[in-house]
């Protein structure tokens, strides 16, 4: 259906020449019902329009595959019965890879400035699929792992919507959940990725929290993007209440920016020292809202990696305070405890050498009440070790200052470079900038 006045009337229904292919005849219906959803918009390329859905193999949403329909005369031809329809890719299969399972779902596709097409899609793997078409949307790479860079580190997400965008700067964003679950739990937060071309490849970067809400049972999903006048907006649902945000602009263009930012944000900067001693500037209460939370950055240099060297402490006799530390599983950790409740989190195993210079930044945002970490410019995901390289801050904990003095490296095995304390929350971008400034 259309509509020539800005939708206060619309045509009659035509209905699009859906090519029965193998999934289709091996469904439950013998192709005579033809299973499809989508959750993408058409895309303009090269004059031309293609939209992205996934059809099914089996009730109810098992075998799913990818396929375009492609229009090139859809902007010119004012008679809906003219129009070309042609349905990609090319062969009687679409965009799947039986190794992957059942479930591969929710395709959507930008266009690449060099005239490709790239596209992302859910399954129940614990990751995202991606796959590039070099001629058009006819034949597509073999579906891999989606991965941040070409060969490099693959992206965590459930069975949930996997969204990407081209802006109108000619980059790209990426909206996903960034933990290994495999089923449709775990929507909230929403983390976001940013997006450079580079070789025909989009190279993306590390993510930040874009949406939250404050009870993690809500659930975040189907999103797309508004842009306009240098202002964005994402739109949002899950099935039964929909919502629109403004994002701050800036929050995107770090993420664009974070292969070349070396700047070390003095924002929120409290303390910079390898003294103890130093009185700590209070914190805010993480049950002080929005802009609630803190950051512990440190360079550091172990000897070795055995548990309990304390890094940083400032706990009182009562047990409340902050104290990072090494742990058993060759990891450090941050514990916070306000006197009645505590909580804790570590890096990632398998991040950390002894004799080589670290940076590590433990992140603690009061608004989702996230605890994430940084190590030498990457984000913690929990990599083979864990579904999540993030963790949620109690609910209850609140105030965290103490009158203690703080004590810098009092068991540290090796040699402490530096430490900082904002008091405030860095964005991941902030603290890999810190990172490529160097110690």
């Amino acid at each position: 259906r259309y509509s020539d006045d800005n939708g206060r009337t619309w045509s009659r229904r035509h209905r699009l020449p859906m090519r029965r292919t193998a999934c289709d005849r091996t469904n439950d219906w013998g192709g005579k019902v033809q299973l499809f959803w989508g959750i993408a918009k058409p895309i303009v390329h090269y004059s031309s329009m293609f939209l992205a859905f996934t059809k099914l193999g089996q009730h109810m949403l098992d075998n799913g595959e990818g396929w375009l329909f492609h229009s090139d005369n859809i902007f010119i031809e004012p008679d809906p019965s003219k129009i070309n329809w042609q349905m990609l890719p090319d062969s009687d299969h679409g965009l799947r890879l039986p190794e992957f399972g059942p479930v591969q779902e929710e395709h959507n596709i930008v266009a690449l400035a060099n005239g490709d097409l790239y596209c992302m899609y859910r399954t129940t793997l614990g990751h995202p699929v991606h796959s590039y078409s070099r001629d058009g949307g006819h034949t597509w790479t073999k579906p891999e792992i989606a991965t941040y860079t070409p060969g490099g580190r693959q992206f965590k997400h459930p069975r949930a919507c996997p969204r990407i965008w081209r802006t109108k700067n000619g980059k790209y964003l990426f909206w996903f959940h960034n933990h290994g679950g495999k089923d449709y739990k775990g929507r909230n937060p929403i983390w976001i990725c940013g997006g450079i071309e580079e070789d025909g490849c989009i190279h993306w970067s590390q993510p930040e929290i874009v949406l939250y809400d404050d009870d993690p049972q809500v659930r975040i999903s189907y999103p797309d993007l508004i842009e306009q006048d240098g202002k964005y907006w994402i739109t949002e649902t899950q099935k039964t209440i929909a919502r629109v945000h403004e994002i701050d602009p800036t929050l995107l263009e770090g993420l664009w920016r974070q292969p070349k930012s070396k700047e070390v944000t003095k924002t929120g900067s409290s303390l910079s020292t390898t003294t103890s001693g130093t009185e700590l500037p209070p914190l805010a209460g993480l049950l002080d809202g929005l802009d609630a939370g803190f950051t512990i950055e440190f360079w550091i240099r172990f000897d070795n990696l055995s548990p309990r060297q304390v890094i940083l402490d400032t706990r009182d006799d009562s047990g409340k305070g902050i104290v990072v530390t090494t742990t058993d599983v060759r990891t450090v950790k941050l514990e916070l405890g306000d006197g009645q409740y505590k909580n804790a989190w570590d890096c990632d195993p398998g991040l950390l050498t002894p004799r080589v210079l670290h940076h590590i930044v433990f992140i603690v945002d009061g608004g989702p009440k996230i605890i994430s970490v940084v190590v030498d410019g990457v984000l913690c995901d929990g990599g083979k070790y864990r579904q999540y390289g993030w963790g949620r801050i109690h609910p209850k904990l609140a105030d965290i200052n103490t009158s203690a003095p703080l004590r810098i490296g009092p068991s540290v095995r090796g040699r402490l470079e530096l430490v900082r304390i904002y008091k405030c929350y860095l964005r991941t971008s902030q603290a890999i900038a810190n990172f490529h400034a160097g110690p």
